[in-house]
């Protein structure tokens, strides 16, 4: 993650505690009386206060004044409680890869086909077939795409499988992914099945890397002239501004 996020995230949290205590202590009440002014001064007219009058008086303050407090516990309960629940955001903001968020650069996406267009090339379909089992041909297919995934400079999210991961990595040169799951389930079906797999089974997963490869040779040769227009399109743009 990177360091100004983190200083953000922290300085929020900041803010939200000193706010909460604050809050929690704004609502705080004086509860005692200035010394000396227990009551109303006497008049000619009335007698003084008797201690019984005087008891009275205290007792019904007393039943009175323990609503401020529970109020302010109450505002304590719930600063905590908010503030627990603040601490769990910034946790997972700090833990959270946002690298994610980050396309590879140009010369890394042109590194990743390579590696793919070799995962998948005809040399890799035949060191496939080699594994003479069909069962070992399909795992030998798919585990080359997912090392090629595994290898790419595509930041990959904690929460993926490496066989999610390895269908988003080929989703971004735009191959078919109704090929991609086909060969993932070939894959599964021959990995974790305890039935025997047909040499049928074996030859389609080969065909299905054959189809990805072509898929994104075609991808490669739509980048090459992408970037073929672009330059002409700067040259052209350049020589009509000096003309």
């Amino acid at each position: 993650m990177h360091r100004g996020k983190g200083i953000a995230a922290a300085a929020v949290a900041a803010v939200m505690l000193l706010l909460l205590v604050w809050g929690s202590g704004s609502g705080t009440q004086v509860l005692s009386s200035p010394s000396g002014e227990a009551g109303p001064p006497a008049s000619p007219d009335r007698p003084p206060a008797t201690t019984n009058d005087i008891a009275a008086q205290t007792t019904a303050a007393n039943v009175l004044e323990p609503a401020a407090p529970a109020l302010d516990w109450l505002m304590i309960f719930f600063a905590v409680v908010c503030l627990a629940i603040f601490v769990k955001i910034i946790q997972w903001l700090l833990n959270r890869d946002w690298e994610e968020s980050e396309a590879p650069d140009e010369d890394e996406l042109v590194d990743d086909l390579d590696l793919l267009l070799e995962a998948t090339s005809a040399t890799a379909r035949t060191s496939a077939l080699t594994e003479g089992e069909p069962r070992n041909i399909v795992v030998r297919c798919w585990v080359a795409l997912e090392d090629a995934a595994d290898a790419s400079g595509l930041p990959r999210d904690s929460a993926e499988t490496a066989a999610e991961f390895t269908r988003r990595f080929l989703g971004v040169w735009d191959v078919d992914e109704a090929l991609t799951q086909e060969l993932a389930e070939l894959y599964r079906e021959a990995r974790f099945s305890r039935h025997p797999v047909s040499p049928e089974v074996g030859d389609r997963a080969v065909a299905l890397v054959g189809n990805i490869h072509e898929q994104l040779r075609a991808s490669d040769t739509r980048r090459v002239e992408a970037e073929a227009a672009s330059a002409t399109h700067s040259t052209t743009g350049r020589d009509g501004e000096s003309s």
